[in-house]
């Protein structure tokens, strides 16, 4: 397989536009139709973007550049573990991204915060 470009994710996004579009003119008895195409198609424009920023593609903020050296200073890093680096303290995040329609969290947002210290010494 290929290496994706701009057009597939602008590709990616008319997709997302025209399954929004279906589910908001949908006036069905169903409350959950569209939901599983809407949900595939902003996974499928978020690993789209993911991609393109790690090639090079798109440009990264510099928050982005700093969480990617995190992550490769850190990778087996848990939600709430907080680490130095760089004479910095800094805490990743775990968030659900995407729920099925129980409610169970199915992809996962990950980032890292940094914290403030307080002069105690004890974070």
């Amino acid at each position: 397989m290929s290496s994706p470009t701009l057009d597939d994710l602008e590709a990616a996004k008319a997709a997302l536009q025209a399954a929004l579009a279906r589910q908001d003119s949908y006036d069905g008895n169903n409350p959950n139709k569209y939901a599983t195409l809407v949900r595939e198609a902003r996974e499928r424009v978020a690993a789209l973007t993911r991609t393109l920023k790690a090639s090079g593609v798109l440009a990264r903020t510099d928050h982005e550049r700093l969480e990617a050296r995190l992550d490769a200073a850190f990778p087996g890093t848990g939600h709430r573990d907080r680490v130095t680096f760089e004479g910095k303290r800094y805490e990743r995040w775990w968030s659900p991204a995407t729920r099925s329609l129980s409610g169970q969290p199915m992809t996962w947002n990950k980032g890292w915060t940094f914290v403030e210290t307080t002069g105690s010494g004890a974070d």
